[in-house]
């Protein structure tokens, strides 16, 4: 039995994060980003933000990804926590009538 693959569409094979944060520290390794925080500070809501970049030469993914967001506070069990702002640049469609989301064990889903 033998087969040929025709016509397939290039896919991103490496994609490189690079992500900033303003309180706390962030390491990133395979396909996961690992944010400590601490002690959440009193006088700003802590903030990550980061950019992925694709291969050169693919302008867009052929397949919507969906990115997943854990959290865990040891010792406190959290309900109804919400994301107060979610901004996606340089993307061709926007979110429709903005961003909503809440979270329910410590777990968001955000659909792009």
């Amino acid at each position: 039995m033998s087969y040929r693959v025709q016509k397939l569409k290039k896919t991103p094979i490496y994609v490189k994060p690079q992500l900033t944060s303003d309180s706390g520290n962030c390491r990133v390794s395979v396909m996961t980003c690992l944010w400590t925080i601490g002690q959440i500070p009193k006088d700003k809501a802590p903030a990550l933000s980061g950019n992925l970049r694709l291969e050169e030469g693919l302008a867009q993914l052929h397949a919507l990804p969906t990115f997943q967001v854990k959290f865990r506070i040891m010792g406190v069990a959290l309900f109804g926590l919400q994301i107060d702002k979610l901004d996606v640049k340089n993307t061709s469609n926007a979110p429709y009538k903005g961003f909503r989301a809440q979270a329910q064990a410590g777990n968001y889903e955000v659909r792009s």
